[in-house]
């Protein structure tokens, strides 16, 4: 069987990034858009983030979020903790320079009390992703400590130290993530590994000084159609060139699935990439592909 593409619809659940965001029933509809576009052309398949933050701490595990969240794992789709620590938050409480990802202790908090909380309604997150592509060997601990076992803040290429963001070694297909090397693979009876899936990226530098996903990778909204499929187009050549399955996350926002044009591209991305090698599936449903495709090895 020829090598394919498992990709992973990589669903960011933010509202509008402002300092105050729709209310619920607004942010709904565009989580209900979402959840019909990955029903329709990705069979349900995809991870969707469950925003907890400085603003809105609870808000998205608590009702009407609670019942959506029960629909998108019943119709075959995966939960991600998703931290947004620095975009939602007071003005007051922003920091001047940094981020709040590199307090160790916050962190630990937040994981701790998004995993709980979201086991108080009966669902547990399959993997987590930071806000801007941020991630510290503490955060890995953390996530190993609380049950979390997939993470998907990587995006290969990418670095930008104000933000704790450092992809630069960090290989273009899933892997397993050194416990205390960023990006970087773990050796063999390394502790605490986790299983890391990185944005799909095309393998050619950055437009925005390494910093931003942009049209070299497969992201929804700071792309075009025509860019997605170059670089799907390059990510498929690539497992062919390597002769092993390549697995990658396609990352999409719903704050803009109120906009026609977003949402159709999302459908188009979708569409090429399913038939043209790729297959969609969940964190949970790559991570068991790529431990049968080491141990066939």
């Amino acid at each position: 069987m020829p090598p394919k593409v498992l990709f992973i619809v990589n669903i960011d659940g933010d509202p509008d990034p402002e300092t105050t965001p729709p209310d619920n029933p607004a942010v709904l509809a565009k989580y209900r858009v979402m959840e019909a576009i990955v029903a329709e052309h990705a069979d349900g398949k995809g991870a969707f983030g469950v925003q907890t933050s400085p603003m809105y701490r609870h808000r998205f595990f608590d009702e009407p979020f609670a019942a959506f969240w029960h629909d998108w794992v019943q119709g075959g789709g995966e939960l991600t903790l998703h931290p947004e620590e620095d975009l939602y938050c007071a003005p007051d409480d922003r920091l001047p320079d940094g981020t709040h990802y590199a307090d160790a202790a916050r962190m630990q908090q937040v994981i701790a009390d998004g995993v709980a909380t979201l086991a108080r309604i009966g669902l547990t997150f399959s993997a987590y992703k930071n806000g801007y592509q941020a991630q510290t060997p503490a955060i890995l601990r953390h996530l190993h400590d609380a049950g979390i076992g997939i993470e998907m803040s990587c995006a290969p290429g990418i670095h930008w130290p104000e933000k704790l963001a450092d992809w630069r070694n960090a290989p273009l297909s899933a892997f397993m993530h050194s416990p205390a090397r960023m990006g970087e693979i773990a050796q063999p009876g390394d502790p605490q590994q986790l299983f890391e899936i990185p944005v799909g990226w095309s393998g050619l530098p950055s437009a925005t000084p390494e910093r931003l996903l942009n049209t070299q990778y497969l992201v929804n909204e700071f792309s075009n159609s025509a860019a997605i499929a170059t670089v799907w187009d390059m990510i498929a050549r690539r497992a062919q060139e390597e002769g092993r399955d390549q697995i990658v996350s396609f990352l999409c926002h719903t704050y803009t699935m109120a906009d026609s044009r977003y949402a159709d591209r999302l459908r188009r991305a979708l569409d090429y990439m399913t038939a043209h090698g790729g297959q969609p599936v969940t964190p949970g449903e790559a991570r068991l592909h790529f431990e049968a495709q080491a141990h066939r090895q």
